[in-house]
């Protein structure tokens, strides 16, 4: 047992410090890449704010690198990779090699490389502030706060109802939302619950006059840049 003992225990102790060694190198694989991919999403981040000239130096990735990896010990080099060069992107390449608690036997660590590869930020284009063509037309009301692109929009062409006063309560618009007294033609005023109101799918307003101006909707047709401070209109982005 003593001889077959000493002939496996050395091969035993080697296995472990085998396995101790890759996992070391595992662990130093994934710092690196977490590092690298901070780096890159934070420079990317500062180059669509600032634009500033020194982004485009390794210098300034290897000193960001280096303040993340300082307590691994980790020595590195940034030379191959390739910054802002062409259509705004981040290529950084980086060679390590990891610090080990030992050596195993004579071998010398070997180098490493790992890659991350991005764009940098350079800001959101929307919708609204594309250019729009001066000849585009949309349509707004007197009072309206919004603009619409399409003059078949619900909210411009709205459904009329005739109801009686004693059943508002129970009534809900097209929204979900109760329907209130109309500041023009109701004024606070008390009505007998058989009176005839009148409402609006979209609106949350009743009305005891057919012809009040908060039901009559005058649609104009208007270009684009005349629009002012109104905003577009949702309902026409999802019909």
């Amino acid at each position: 047992m003593t001889v077959e003992a000493s002939l496996v225990l050395p091969i035993f102790l080697m296995a472990m410090v085998l396995i101790t060694y890759l996992g070391l190198l595992i662990q130093c694989q994934d710092e690196v890449q977490w590092a690298l991919t901070r780096v890159a999403r934070e420079a990317s981040a500062e180059y669509g704010a600032t634009e500033s000239k020194g982004m485009k130096t390794p210098l300034y990735y290897q000193t960001k690198l280096a303040l993340y990896l300082k307590t691994s010990g980790v020595s590195f080099l940034m030379l191959e990779s390739d910054i802002l060069k062409e259509k705004d992107e981040i290529d950084l390449v980086v060679r390590y090699r990891a610090k080990l608690p030992f050596r195993l036997l004579t071998i010398p660590t070997p180098w490493f490389r790992q890659r991350v590869h991005t764009r940098a930020f350079t800001g959101v284009e929307t919708r609204e502030n594309q250019d729009k063509d001066k000849n585009l037309m949309v349509y707004v009301t007197e009072t309206g706060q919004v603009y619409h692109e399409k003059q078949q929009c619900t909210y411009l062409k709205l459904s009329i109802s005739q109801m009686k006063f004693e059943d508002i309560e129970k009534l809900r618009n097209e929204s979900g939302g109760k329907y209130k007294p109309c500041e023009k033609c109701c004024k606070k005023k008390e009505y007998s619950l058989k009176k005839d109101v009148w409402i609006t799918n979209y609106g949350d307003r009743y009305h005891v006059n057919r012809g009040c101006s908060g039901i009559r909707r005058r649609i104009e047709k208007i270009s684009f840049s005349e629009v002012g401070k109104r905003t577009p209109c949702g309902k026409c982005r999802e019909e």
